[in-house]
């Protein structure tokens, strides 16, 4: 609620952000949590993210004196600013292109904030005299002039958080071109020494089955990364990823998905838990890749020591599946992003196996695109004693119903 102002009805347009902040800050939140799928996984913190700090940026910028060069320097998009400054704006562009909004949805959270604030001066100001003693801002050329101010200061934020978002992208841009190929050239390079070992004839038995072991593995990293690369285009051309459901045993997919897994890892032990009524209409190949990507993902973050658990649990609402290691937690930073696209969880842990510093960082978000196409949700929790857990839940055909018949009787 905006707060009332007895004793200067006009006041300025800077003082009115000042003293409004939270009614500002409100409204920029319910506009960015209309920008789905993106910001529907994200908590209001993360939504709001520097948006006070870039308003009060913007008042502290109205509040200045600036000379006739100056604001001629501003409109042309050279505002002063320290070189390598790093503003609330800049990160805010960053930070945005990390939890997966577009180059359209960042301009446009800048358009609703700048008509958010306008509106709500507009509707607060009574036009008229303003009160004994206080200062005069009502006329038409003041109005004009503190307007005229606000919009360089957003247009000056609107431009520093999309050139750090460019700079985001590109580098995002060149690591993914530098990960893929080491990502693919490593696996070929070991199935062609391999292939070349195979040729000897002196070779044993034995030597031959772990050379056949050792092309099988590298073969469904190498299949599991241009899977999660083609998923990744199809969500990125706006086709989604596709399911044909048919009712199935979710049972037998899981364990399919883990002995393939153990197949490619044999020195990493599993533990299988299952119990419930599994059988659930759903894409069976679909939720079999998503499950190998978790699997994957805790075989590279995990300590090799300690055993990475399956449970699959089903009850009337739907199926729970959690996989579980216990390699070093994930920092809490990293959790609010980590099923976007080529977003990595760096820690020590990543010493633990070379190829845990070269991931696309995709798989996640193949798992949460294929959840989501279930109508299901994808968690991540992670501490020191409990290990890191990923938990799918997927909801049954009569669950779903329910709840989209709450969510039209809204």
């Amino acid at each position: 609620m905006l707060r009332e102002q007895a004793r200067q009805p006009t006041m300025n347009l800077s003082a009115f952000i000042s003293d409004n902040l939270d009614a500002i800050v409100g409204e920029w939140e319910v506009f960015a949590k209309s920008l789905l799928p993106v910001a529907g996984t994200m908590s209001d913190l993360a939504l709001r993210d520097h948006c006070r700090e870039i308003l009060l940026a913007a008042v502290a910028d109205m509040q200045t004196r600036e000379t006739d060069s100056q604001r001629a320097a501003k409109s042309h998009g050279h505002a002063p600013q320290e070189a390598g400054a790093d503003t609330a704006a800049t990160a805010h562009g960053t930070l945005r292109h990390l939890s997966g909004f577009d180059l359209v949805q960042l301009v446009a959270e800048f358009r609703a904030l700048r008509a958010s604030v306008l509106a709500l001066w507009s509707r607060r100001k009574p036009a008229g005299v303003a009160a004994a003693g206080a200062p005069e801002f009502s006329t038409e050329a003041s109005e004009i002039e503190q307007i005229t101010r606000f919009n360089e200061a957003i247009d000056q934020a609107l431009a520093e958080s999309v050139d750090s978002y460019s700079s985001a992208v590109t580098t995002s841009r060149d690591m993914f071109l530098a990960v893929l190929g080491h990502d693919l050239r490593g696996p070929l390079q070991a199935i062609s020494m391999t292939g070349r070992l195979l040729l000897k004839p002196e070779m044993s038995e034995s030597a031959r089955h772990q050379a056949a072991m050792r092309i099988q593995r590298n073969s469904t990293t190498m299949g599991l990364l241009i899977s999660d690369l083609l998923e990744f285009m199809r969500t990125r051309l706006g086709s989604g990823i596709p399911l044909a459901r048919t009712a199935c045993d979710f049972g037998p997919v899981c364990t399919t998905a883990l002995e393939t897994i153990r197949a490619g890892n044999p020195e990493q032990s599993f533990e299988e838990h299952m119990s419930g009524d599994l059988v659930i209409s759903a894409d069976a190949p679909r939720l079999h890749q998503a499950l190998l990507n978790l699997l994957s993902n805790a075989v590279q973050h995990g300590d090799r020591g300690r055993a990475i658990s399956l449970t699959v649990k089903g009850d009337d609402d739907g199926i729970e599946v959690r996989v579980t290691n216990f390699g070093l937690p994930i920092a809490e930073s990293v959790l609010q992003t980590i099923f976007e696209p080529m977003v990595r969880a760096t820690s020590p842990a990543a010493d633990l196996h070379e190829h845990a510093k070269t991931s696309l960082g995709l798989g996640l978000f193949i798992v949460r695109e294929i959840v989501a196409g279930h109508g299901g949700s994808v968690t991540v929790q992670s501490s020191v004693d409990a290990g890191t857990s990923f938990t799918i839940r997927l909801p049954r055909a009569h669950a779903l119903s329910a709840k989209a018949a709450v969510t039209s009787a809204r």
